[in-house]
């Protein structure tokens, strides 16, 4: 499966929001094949002001992400990933690493939301 996480640039340090978060550590879980995807639609980053009408769900999308896990996420988000067919898991509040939160995720420990959190 393709995954997403909320990340720095340099792919990281586990990041809390879903939206504002500089870049995304794409992962292949399968293949271990990891990939950093800036985050152009984050407060500041899009040079055209991101009038194109796209967002951060569109990001994920056209980057082959499958699911994303994150600690929270708003509602507008979360229904725009559904609608793109891209599952949300959450990572629990005691997980601080990427590591942990992708270790729990194959482990099958990371649930899939249902609701915005």
């Amino acid at each position: 499966m393709i995954i997403a996480i909320p990340t720095d640039i340099p792919g990281e340090k586990l990041l809390t929001t879903f939206g504002t978060s500089p870049a995304f550590l794409k992962i292949n879980t399968e293949t271990g094949e990891k990939e950093i995807i800036r985050n152009i639609y984050a407060c500041g980053g899009c040079s055209s002001g991101c009038t194109e009408g796209k967002n951060t769900a569109d990001l994920l999308y056209e980057n082959g992400v499958e699911g994303l896990l994150t600690k929270e996420i708003a509602e507008s988000p979360f229904i725009k990933l559904l609608m793109k067919k891209i599952t949300v898991y959450r990572i629990p509040p005691e997980v601080n690493t990427i590591e942990e939160a992708v270790e729990l995720f194959i482990k099958g420990k990371i649930k899939i939301s249902y609701s915005h959190f």
